[in-house]
């Protein structure tokens, strides 16, 4: 089973009735499969909890049921909670069938317990929009204790992440043959918990299309072994040319530069006004154009905010051929109408990304605010309208290009430090050097410098991120797996 593919729940569906329809398994066989193991994993987290079924009116809340029967066979305490009177038909086989095994049955929640192993069968993936009425209610209260949820915390959007009302916040999400990108995409990860994907024998038909992929540790080490391998001679690791520093922003350039240098590629040229540095593997030129025309690779914008320098920005992103990571401020002088003569990574944080937007559709309205609701329509739009490969910065950092949708599992807080930015842009730029395209040196980039944060130790500053970036190479290519990769079971 492939634990990096993304489904949406329009494949979801379709697989579930090419498995039922076509191959001839019984819907019931695969409830009872997912049940499993949704049971399973109540039961690696009751304790001396007793545990509290939550009944939506769909086939969540069969699952519900379902797992509400399964644990009291299995010796736990268990009641299952009809949040709404209505139920579909196999919602209601299961009432019948957990009400003849015993299992306590009650109307509504009022009577449900302070603190127990909560099991969400309110909605699953095909619902969207905000939650309304009795479930709503239910999930504006609060759940004390270890939380399990069916296919998607309900409230969550399981295609987009996005949570347009009150939803349910799980330890686990177990979900069903593939992951969803709206268990991974901010703000949805925030809900979903750790992730568990049950192989139940659900069936893609041929040629189902796939929502996108997840930055596994595998398939970042696939990334990796692109690399050009000769470190006998640093002129065939590449040379990066960072345009960037400024006065008063001296140091982001040579985060930059340190960070390319440290993802392996074999020269470093800083192009703009001197500065104080304390790297000196970092070569200097000045502001010119063609810029250091034996470079490779290009990072544009750390620390660029001498004015002087704008105008020309424009005319490099679009006629310069090399590969080139373009940041920060340099942001603002991206088109968004026009293709580049050569492969371009854009970096935007969600504030520089709501100002590319607001060049893109101004009537729309976009804020930072705006695009952590909606990070992955933002993200594509962008990627569309630019035509470069977007790492949209954040929990769960988007790669958006012409190779659809990835989404990162590494990073922590720990990144949200001054100059964090800077050192992601030269990973990339660093990465590219080395022969990887746009796409790859993006989303092993993200992956790399997410690694390194958690490496760093607590509370590390930029450069002692950059510093790691070796170490968290190697383990990304040995696909050392990190805390939120996804567990595969067998259902």
């Amino acid at each position: 089973m492939s634990i990096e593919v993304l489904w949406s729940a329009q494949t979801s569906a379709a697989a579930d009735a090419y498995t039922m329809d076509v191959l001839g398994m019984s819907s019931a066989v695969l409830m009872e499969r997912a049940s499993l193991s949704v049971a399973d994993e109540v039961q690696r987290r009751a304790g001396a909890y007793a545990v509290a079924c939550l009944v939506g009116p769909g086939n969540n809340g069969a699952d519900a049921l379902a797992v509400a029967r399964i644990c009291r066979a299995r010796g736990l305490e268990v009641a299952a909670y009809l949040v709404t009177p209505h139920r579909n038909d196999a919602a209601q086989a299961q009432l019948a069938l957990a009400r003849s095994h015993g299992v306590r049955i009650v109307e509504g929640v009022s009577a449900a317990p302070d603190e127990a192993v909560w099991v969400d069968g309110l909605l699953g993936t095909g619902a969207h929009g905000a939650p309304r009425g009795a479930v709503a209610q239910t999930l504006g209260r609060s759940f004390v204790g270890p939380s399990v949820a069916i296919d998607v915390p309900s409230g969550v959007d399981v295609d987009t992440g996005c949570v347009p009302g009150p939803a349910f916040r799980a330890d686990v999400t177990v979900t069903f043959v593939r992951s969803k990108p709206g268990l991974h995409v901010t703000p949805g990860r925030d809900f979903a918990g750790q992730v568990v994907v049950a192989d139940i024998g659900i069936i893609a038909p041929p040629k189902a299309s796939v929502a996108g992929a997840l930055l596994t540790a595998g398939r970042v080490a696939s990334m990796l072994a692109g690399r050009a391998h000769d470190p006998e001679h640093k002129g065939r690791r590449g040379h990066v040319a960072v345009l960037g520093g400024s006065p008063d922003t001296p140091g982001a350039a040579v985060l930059a530069g340190t960070a390319a240098m440290r993802a392996g590629a074999g020269l470093c040229t800083l192009v703009g006004p001197p500065a104080p540095s304390h790297r000196p593997e970092l070569m200097r030129a000045s502001l010119s154009s063609p810029v250091v025309p034996g470079a490779s690779v290009l990072v544009v914008g750390p620390g660029l905010t001498d004015p002087p320098a704008a105008p020309f920005l424009e005319t490099l992103y679009a006629d310069d051929p090399r590969p080139a990571v373009w940041d920060a401020s340099a942001l603002d002088s991206v088109p968004v109408d026009s293709a580049s003569a050569g492969p371009r990574v854009i970096t935007p944080h969600p504030g520089e990304a709501a100002r590319m937007l607001g060049r893109i559709d101004a009537d729309r309205g976009w804020s930072a605010a705006m695009v952590q609701r909606q990070r992955l329509r933002a993200a594509q739009t962008l990627a569309e309208a630019t035509g470069a490969v977007v790492v949209l910065k954040g929990a769960g950092t988007l790669v958006v290009g012409p190779a659809g949708v990835a989404v990162a599992l590494e990073g922590t807080a720990a990144l949200a430090t001054a100059g964090s930015g800077d050192v992601l842009a030269g990973c990339i730029a660093g990465l590219l050097a080395q022969g990887l395209d746009a796409g790859a040196a993006a989303g092993a980039g993200v992956s790399v410098h997410g690694r390194s944060g958690t490496l760093a130790g607590p509370m590390p500053l930029a450069l002692e991120i950059a510093d790691a970036l070796p170490v968290a190479l190697q383990a990304l290519s040995r696909g050392e797996p990190g805390p939120r990769e996804p567990v595969a079971r067998r259902g």
